[in-house]
This record gives structure tokens, C-alpha cells and sequence, in this order.
């Protein structure tokens, strides 16, 4: 009885993020309150609220919650999510899962792409592998 309450628990919960994006993550060595964990989620997040105001000001609006389990103190950092004008193709890894992110939490793909070419994107690889690199 039990096991059948906590499946139809999880099954529920499950069924309630179906469609919602991936959750913002670290990097899964890092402890939770780790303040490097905290700085890569932060800067994630920043990048997130950024591509909804470039897409409220261009009278847009995204296709779910980028923001969802951001917090909100990550809205008042300066981002800046412009294409650069040379960059290196998005490769597997983080670079694409990261972009995977950006188009489940909402992201237009040509917001998204434009993203993924600009030095906030970059900026937050660079500083995710520098955290993998130290372990």
C-alpha cells in the first residue's frame, strides 16, 4: 500500500514538471551552498531573465517560464546576451546542453541561437569548466 502511495506520489510530481524545462544545475560535484555552485546557477539564471526582457521588448513572450526556480536577484544583473560576432560552434557537452535548457524552459530558438553566440553564454561555459577543471 505504501509503495503504491509513494509511486502514485512521484508519478504526480513527475507528470506536474512534464513540459516545464530542465531545472537550473551546477556542477554535480559541487555541494549545494557551495558558493561557486551558487555563482554558476546565479549567472545561468541572469541569462534566463535577460532573454525575457529582450523578448518583452521586442512584444514577445516566451513559450514557458525561463525563469522557473531562478531566483530573483539574478534579474537585476547586467547580462549581455547579444550575438557576438565570432564565437565557436555550440559542441556537445555543456555548451548543448545548456542551449538544450534555453529551448525547454521557452526560449524562441532564434533568441536561443542568438544566446548561445553571445559573451554571457560563453562567459558561463568558461566558468563551468573552470569548476570541472579544479576537480
Amino acid at each position: 500500500m505504501q509503495i503504491k502511495l509513494i509511486a502514485a506520489c512521484l508519478l504526480g510530481l513527475l507528470a506536474g514538471c512534464v513540459g516545464q524545462g530542465a531545472l537550473v544545475s551546477g556542477v554535480p560535484t559541487l555541494p549545494t551552498g557551495d558558493p561557486r555552485q551558487e555563482r554558476l546557477v546565479f549567472n545561468e539564471c541572469a541569462i534566463y531573465f535577460a532573454a525575457v526582457q529582450k523578448l518583452r521588448a521586442d512584444g514577445r513572450k516566451p513559450t514557458g517560464n525561463p525563469t522557473r526556480g531562478c531566483p530573483a536577484e539574478a534579474a537585476a544583473r547586467p547580462t549581455d546576451i547579444n550575438p557576438m560576432v565570432s564565437v565557436p560552434a555550440v559542441s556537445p557537452g555543456f555548451p548543448q546542453e545548456l542551449y538544450g535548457r534555453m529551448i525547454a524552459r521557452g526560449v524562441p530558438s532564434d533568441l536561443a541561437d542568438d544566446i548561445a553566440r553571445s559573451k554571457a553564454f560563453w562567459d558561463l561555459v568558461a566558468f563551468r569548466d573552470s569548476l570541472i577543471a579544479d576537480f
